[in-house]
């Protein structure tokens, strides 16, 4: 008898395979690190070998930890990181390393393809404002740069397309939610923008297979079995994008469900019953869930500015860390939890990775503003929390100048670990949030979906019921929101002053010239 699931997470910084019960039980995990190169600022690669090696590892390493036949596990579902471009050759090797969806190098393609269609054309069919994070983009960029390797490429495919193939599918598939990120695709149709592609010298055959998420594309073969510890024979199923995984494993699969989830990115998401016209910077993407979409607002360096924080100015933690002591996050968070809220009025920008929604800004930078020799450590840790959660803010301004009402909102990532950060986030959107059992809703999505892939559920709804719990609720203070709401203000007059005077782009210049 089949009772567990498993669900595999090839995310930006690292995969991540967890064992499930059919009541969303987590019973073994395995996370295995590889990060991202930097060749030049702004630019952002990966290695697609490395990614598949170190999802076997931690698939492995979960099963092992499980001490489960893994005979019982029913299938893997997958969730990956979106917006990822592989050119791949004929044999479905890779060319060149994988451009991150943080790449921002295509600046220019983004003003070559301004000239071939108008942004609010563009917006109106593919959902996308236009930015250097889509596919379309990259593949611009190629032609121009880099002409060799473009004439080696067959296809351009997406990261859960290359590991469901490496795992065993027939073919590279991209689930439903990702088409949109090829750049080239009408979210309201649900099929490929044929006018746009012919404009481009683009096809349809030039990308993975759309296909629904859900769907049980292959097994596993013996000899992946023997790398994996899954057993031979075992479903692979279409899952999803990892924030459209994480929707559905957070439980928002009705209109007016919002979450919010601050990984290496931060995610906004309301889900709606219809394609809305582009606003505001927002993306409009499918929904895991059939007949829904969403609408999404986008943090490029969201908990990641905390693992730079951490890496760069957290030193000590990290060395206490490695001598046997606590985990430096532990460490930070508890730093942050002696600063006032506001961190004294010492502001942070996020913009690691450039700004995206409601911004687009490819030039925007980080920056810690408000500095005096009243602030610490102490300070600086809060304010980066802080400047995460406020760019959040923004993306909510959108939806309430849309008309858009939000029923609830749960929260989720890497960064619901800390109590701190939680309590930040109620605080500076001023409403109740709430944290779910297993914090890792991307893998729990992707383990849905692959449970209805194979029946295991009669629907999404059915395994949201049977997987997803609530596990707190956190309320606001009213004047800790009060405090934060003038922080706001002086978030959004400081990036429109550093816009408005040109300092990003004169920072953007000298980076690109070092």
């Amino acid at each position: 008898m089949t009772e567990y699931l498993a669900g595999v997470d090839v995310g930006t910084t690292g995969a991540r395979c967890m064992i499930f019960d059919l009541h969303g039980n987590p019973v073994a995990r395995h996370y295995c690190d590889y990060g991202a190169i930097y060749p030049r600022p702004g630019w952002v690669e990966q290695q697609p070998e490395l990614l598949i090696d170190r999802t076997i590892e931690a698939c492995r390493s979960a099963i092992g930890r499980s001490g489960i036949d893994p005979r019982r596990i029913a299938s893997i579902g997958f969730s990956a990181q979106r917006s990822v471009t592989c050119p791949v050759d004929a044999a479905g090797c890779a060319v060149r390393p994988m451009f991150s969806w943080q790449d921002a190098r295509t600046s220019q393609e983004v003003e070559d393809l301004r000239q071939v269609v108008a942004a609010e054309q563009y917006y109106e069919q593919n959902g996308l404002p236009l930015g250097t994070t889509w596919i379309v983009t990259k593949i611009l960029w190629m032609r121009k740069h880099e002409p060799d390797l473009l004439a080696k490429t067959a296809r351009f495919v997406q990261n859960q397309d290359l590991v469901l193939r490496a795992f065993g599918a027939d073919d590279f598939y991209t689930d439903l939610c990702c088409a949109v990120f090829y750049g080239v695709w009408d979210v309201r149709r649900a099929d490929w923008n044929h006018p746009l592609l012919d404009r481009l010298d683009l096809s349809p055959a030039m990308f993975g297979r759309p296909t629904p998420p859900g769907t049980q594309v292959g097994t596993v073969s013996p000899a992946v079995a023997e790398q994996t510890g899954f057993a031979t024979g075992t479903p692979l199923c279409v899952g999803a994008g990892d924030q459209n995984c994480s929707v559905l494993g957070m439980g928002a699969i009705e209109p007016g469900l919002a979450t919010v989830t601050l990984g290496t990115a931060g995610l906004a998401i309301l889900a709606t019953d219809r394609p809305l016209p582009g606003f505001g910077g927002m993306m409009i993407t499918h929904h895991a869930a059939p007949g829904l979409w969403e609408v999404e607002g986008l943090s490029n360096a969201a908990a990641a500015s905390l693992r730079w924080y951490r890496d760069a100015i957290g030193t000590s933690e990290k060395q206490i860390e490695a001598a046997g002591g606590r985990d430096a996050y532990e460490q930070l968070d508890a730093l942050a939890a002696t600063a006032a809220p506001g961190s004294r009025g010492l502001l942070y920008l996020p913009y690691l990775a450039a700004a995206a929604t409601p911004r687009w800004n490819p030039h925007a930078r980080a920056a810690f503003v408000g500095l005096s020799f009243a602030h610490g450590r102490a300070e600086m840790t809060r304010a980066v929390m802080e400047g995460v959660v406020l760019e959040i803010r923004d993306i909510f301004e959108q939806w309430t100048a849309a008309g858009l009402s939000v029923r609830s909102l749960r929260i989720g990532g890497g960064a619901t670990r800390s109590n701190l950060w939680n309590q930040i986030q109620a605080d500076v959107y001023g409403r109740p949030v709430e944290t779910l059992r297993v914090g890792e809703s991307a893998v729990l999505g992707a383990a849905i979906l692959g449970g209805v892939a194979v029946g295991a559920f009669s629907s999404q709804a059915d395994g949201v019921a049977a997987m997803v719990h609530v596990a707190d609720r956190v309320e606001p203070d009213p004047q800790r929101h009060q405090c934060y709401e003038e922080l706001y203000r002086a978030y959004v007059q400081t990036y429109e002053g550093l816009s408005g005077n040109g300092a990003f782009d004169a920072l953007a210049r000298i980076q690109s010239a070092s």
